[in-house]
């Protein structure tokens, strides 16, 4: 994987992964904010996306797993979103608590969980293609 890009050159567009999936122009990893989690450290920032982008992929098919009990899931969606904040994914981290929201409020509502998990599902996929942008 790539090295970040350095921090001091962060605000430039070009600093910031950007997916089919990003609100307005945000970036589906905020590469500034990862720097600044890390003091700067490469070898930590790759770590994490790295970690981020398994541990994503895994949560992300226990949310879709109806069979597993709302409790569980919302759990899992608290942790993508811990995750997600780790690395800067702003999306995913309200794509995450929105479904840690539906899933604790009202498991039987099935449209509103499918809404939020696809929503979810959006953001962790584009979150994912940075990830593959910056290790290409």
């Amino acid at each position: 994987m790539a090295a970040p890009p350095d921090p001091a050159s962060a605000a430039s567009p070009e600093s910031a992964a950007t997916g089919p999936a990003a609100d307005a122009g945000e970036p589906s990893l905020d590469l500034v904010q990862l720097a600044r989690a890390t003091d700067g450290d490469a070898d930590l920032q790759r770590e994490l996306l790295v970690l981020f982008d398994r541990q994503s992929a895994s949560l992300l098919a226990q949310l879709s797993d109806p069979s597993i009990a709302a409790r569980r899931r919302a759990d899992a969606a608290h942790q993508l979103r811990g995750s997600a904040l780790a690395v800067g994914a702003g999306a995913v981290a309200r794509a995450a608590a929105g479904l840690e929201t539906a899933l604790a409020a009202d498991a039987a509502n099935l449209q509103a969980v499918e809404t939020t998990l696809a929503a979810l599902a959006a953001a962790v996929a584009a979150a994912r293609a940075a990830i593959a942008q910056l290790s290409a």
